[in-house]
């Protein structure tokens, strides 16, 4: 028998009802994933047999004639390996220009030189027709 310390706060009697025990049953768990398994093996195996069936109803994809190309559509698409970069290409042409002679404006009578012997030039102190003195600044005030 219960006493009077022992009894609910809220002011009811329990009437000898308990809660049952928390137990999770194993076999209902296993069943359960091994249900689950099965499911998803056989919605593979129909996928796989769909997809197999619309590919021979089909036939093969054919290979768009562009691939391969170096541009598709407003897309460019270089391959990385075996080919020269388009950066070192052009740091390689620019550096060429820099080292050789030739014209830049031929009616104007404008080449241009090695930039190694333009820089010897102008550390000499020589300059070209029509160019600012040495002290000058470009825009005409000193």
């Amino acid at each position: 028998m219960t006493t009077e310390t022992e009894r609910p706060a809220s002011g009811h009697e329990d009437h000898g009802v308990r809660s049952e025990e928390d137990r999770i049953s194993t076999p209902a768990v296993i069943g359960v994933g091994v249900a689950a398994l099965l499911l998803f093996f056989l919605a593979s195996v129909a996928t796989s047999a769909f997809m197999h069936g619309r590919l021979v109803e089909r036939g093969p994809i054919a290979i768009p004639p562009e691939i391969g190309d170096s541009k598709i559509g407003m897309v460019e698409q270089q391959l990385f390996n075996g080919y020269p970069l388009r950066g070192e290409r052009d740091r390689a042409r620019r550096l060429e220009r820099l080292g050789s002679y030739g014209w830049v404006d031929r009616g104007a009578g404008v080449v241009h030189v090695p930039i190694q012997q333009a820089m010897d030039l102008v550390a000499q102190g020589v300059r070209p027709q029509g160019a600012p003195a040495a002290g000058a600044s470009p825009g005409g005030q000193p």
